[in-house]
């Protein structure tokens, strides 16, 4: 599974929401269904607004069907929450994400 850091040092939430956009970019030309983005989870260095703005990003991104949906890699072992129930491709989830979750991890379905 291909894997974009959004959160390398120095980096702030803008940088964070271009690269973004660059990978679901990428990831959509070349036809590819999940991939999964660092954003980093805690409160130092700004990762946590990173996190929380690529959230609502995927959010917005999903309403305008550019991509297919996207899982909080928090959320990725619990199976049957709505969240991972929603999400289009679960079976191609590395079962890492399901033993371990991350919370510093996004993964999107384009």
């Amino acid at each position: 599974m291909r894997e974009y850091d959004l959160h390398k040092r120095g980096s702030n939430v803008s940088d964070a929401l271009a690269k973004l956009d660059l990978a679901i970019s990428a990831e959509r030309a070349k036809g590819r269904g999940v991939f999964c983005v660092v954003t980093g989870y805690g409160s130092t260095g700004g990762t946590a607004l990173i996190k929380d703005a690529v959230l609502d990003a995927c959010r917005r991104y999903r309403e305008l069907y550019h991509i297919r949906g996207y899982l909080d890699g928090e959320l990725a072992a619990d199976m049957f929450c709505p969240e991972a129930l929603a999400f289009p491709d679960l079976g191609l989830l590395p079962p890492q994400a399901f033993r371990s979750p991350n919370p510093g991890v996004v993964y999107i379905c384009v």
